[in-house]
């Protein structure tokens, strides 16, 4: 399964982000462990073509990005970003316009009815999963996410669409595995803050705390990391001691360590954005 939180983080009152954090473990149907290093969060991009001189779609009038991630079926949850990410792309306007997440959240919702329909008379309970995309919306203003999520509707399993405009570090949308035993973590976490555990972003270490203790066969791997704000949508990667306490240190990502073969696109610097 996946554990995955997402919350506003208001440590900068001026600059308020939404974060997101995840494992990085993909189970197999008897939950043991599959992959290690699963990537579950990703920027959406989102990129609107109006008229240009020449007559084509050819003019960037808008371009922004949303986060995605989702939880359960992997082959359903991937398959649907590597999807949307072209279409959501490739949007063409007759004058210059914003679409609003609620729009974009709507769109996805009506795409993964159709492939959920398809994937569900397949596989029937291993369909099953959950996703949410969030970030700021230009029309609105604001931080946000939507989730998508199983529902049985007069005896179908189908999948419903709702705003969460009020996650907290105490009480983020939460997409996973053990969603009450995490709830309840989330709740205690927050009166816990400490230095090194700042309770802005609690969420990250109650992933953290999970994966360290294997208290969950479904949970595990290593953290990832994501930051949305009026900028966009960024994953991050994690910059961890080689030996706790002493200074030098490594750049991981989905617990990958990023080697010098894996730091160099010819002769470009592979430089994600990296937290602590």
């Amino acid at each position: 399964m996946t554990a995955i939180a997402i919350w506003v983080n208001d440590e900068a009152p001026k600059h308020p982000t939404m974060w997101v954090a995840a494992d990085s473990r993909i189970s197999c149907a008897d939950a043991s462990a599959l992959i290690e290093d699963g990537a579950k969060i990703f920027p959406l991009p989102i990129v609107c073509r109006a008229p240009g001189q020449d007559g084509f779609f050819s003019r960037i009038s808008y371009t922004h990005s949303f986060g995605y991630c989702f939880a359960g079926s992997t082959l359903i949850g991937q398959n649907a970003f590597l999807a949307l990410a072209p279409l959501l792309g490739s949007l063409a306007v007759e004058t210059d316009y914003v679409p609003s997440m609620a729009d974009v959240a709507a769109y996805m919702h009506r795409y993964l009815l159709h492939t959920f329909d398809d994937f569900k008379a397949r596989v029937g309970k291993g369909a099953l999963f959950e996703a949410a995309v969030f970030g700021h919306c230009g029309c609105t203003n604001r931080l946000t996410a939507f989730h998508i999520e199983p529902s049985v509707e007069a005896g179908i399993v189908t999948l419903k669409c709702s705003e969460r405009i009020d996650t907290t570090p105490g009480r983020p949308l939460y997409l996973g595995a053990e969603k009450p035993n995490l709830t309840e973590r989330f709740a205690a976490a927050v009166d816990s803050a400490a230095p090194g555990r700042p309770l802005y972003r609690m969420p990250r270490y109650v992933i953290q705390d999970c994966i360290s203790e294997e208290s969950f066969s479904s949970i595990g791997g290593d953290v990832q990391m994501g930051i949305a704000d009026s900028l966009g949508f960024r994953t991050l990667a994690l910059c961890k001691p080689r030996v706790y306490g002493k200074p030098e240190a490594y750049i991981s990502y989905l617990g990958r360590e990023l080697t010098p073969d894996l730091q160099r696109v010819g002769e470009a610097l592979v430089a994600p954005p990296a937290m602590v």
